[in-house]
């Protein structure tokens, strides 16, 4: 179902055209909101007028910026040895005469894996010039257009300052390269704008920016509808927008939803029957959304419950401050700046509010006054 529901994004065919530019791309949209199957849809159709070579990988788990650089390298080396099926031993070679030192592995299949170990660490400015250019350089050499997909890359703003900077390094090295071109997405918000949209941040335009939308309701129900129809069941149209007011339409959610209720053994999906699959999906949470509710002052959470209960518009008017229990507009103000920074909530082009996470947002809005 996921790849069909692809097709649905509307963004969709500006990402294929930029990928196939061979333009830098930046993707910002929230958590479990189909980035990653987006991007492979994308590269599949781009390729079929181009060959693209692309290899991605998630800087969630990247805990340092020395963390990154041996993960990157390590990424890069084993996914351009599978293409390419030999060693590499000159991208090798230029490594060791960077002092940076790499394991050569058996691997259960009978193959090799190259791993650059943390024991490297910490990296000297040569040395993380060498990684941040090692993709340029295979890419040449391979006379290939590469791309290098990095996501969460908000995370590098959690790394330890180290001067120069991550940031600096990584844009001074990536404009000079001819043969790599980079789609970097990010869950936060808040700090991808901080990255990319700020006019004082060394990656002001890098790229071009996407922001994902929310696929429309009309066009998800009918998609949903068709779905249940050529599987034999049918619910009606009141139960689908149901499913779609709990997820927002976000597309992880929604799927865990949908393959739920498929899970009825009636032909006719019962109003109890959805009721029950959407219980099953906040169980899942409830445990961390109640520790996460407890970390947030009062205030924070005053406003989290009347944002819950509202359509994120007009939280300036004399009924929303009343309703949030605030006081005054410049209270509302500073506690929506607070959470925006925090990644709980973001705005869209209208400027209206909408929660990162919309289980949690109804989650709020069914257990609190």
């Amino acid at each position: 179902m996921k790849n069909d529901l692809v097709s649905l994004i509307n963004e969709k065919t500006e990402l294929i055209e930029r990928i196939s530019l061979f333009d830098n791309v930046v993707i910002i949209s929230p958590y479990n909101f189909g980035k990653e199957t987006l991007i492979n849809y994308s590269i599949q159709k781009a390729s079929v007028e181009k060959k693209i070579v692309s290899i991605s990988l998630n800087m969630l788990f990247s805990v340092s910026e020395d963390d990154f650089l041996c993960k990157y390298a390590t990424v890069i080396l084993n996914s351009l040895k599978a293409i390419f099926k030999d060693s590499l031993e000159s991208s090798l070679r230029k490594m060791s005469s960077s002092k940076i030192s790499y394991i050569i592995e058996a691997t259960e299949s009978g193959g090799d894996k190259i791993s650059v170990p943390t024991s490297n660490a910490p990296f000297n400015i040569l040395q993380k010039e060498a990684i941040l250019n090692l993709p340029e350089r295979i890419a040449k050499e391979k006379k290939i257009d590469l791309l290098i997909c990095l996501s969460e890359f908000q995370s590098v703003l959690s790394w330890n300052k180290i001067k120069p900077s991550f940031l600096d390094l990584f844009h001074e090295i990536t404009t000079r390269q001819n043969h790599v071109s980079y789609c970097i997405s990010g869950s936060h918000i808040y700090q991808m704008n901080k990255l990319f949209e700020n006019k004082n941040s060394v990656l002001y335009e890098f790229g071009h920016i996407l922001y994902l939308e929310s696929i429309s309701v009309d066009e998800f129900s009918d998609y949903i509808a068709n779905h249940f129809e050529k599987l034999g069941k049918i619910m009606d149209r009141d139960l689908i927008f149901k499913i779609l007011d709990v997820t927002e339409g976000n597309l992880s959610y929604t799927e865990y939803l949908i393959s739920e209720v498929l899970k009825s053994n009636k032909k006719i999906i019962s109003h109890e029957w959805v009721e029950n699959c959407i219980e099953i999906l906040l169980r899942r949470y409830i445990a961390s959304y109640k520790s996460k509710l407890s970390q947030y002052n009062v205030n924070q959470r005053l406003l989290l419950v009347a944002l819950s209960k509202s359509n994120g518009k007009k939280i300036y008017s004399l009924d929303f401050i009343r309703k949030s229990g605030l006081e005054y507009s410049a209270k509302v103000d500073k506690v929506k700046n607070s959470l925006l920074k925090e990644g709980t909530i973001y705005t869209i082009s209208d400027k209206t509010i909408k929660f990162a996470d919309p289980l949690f947002k109804y989650w709020l809005a069914e257990n609190f006054d």
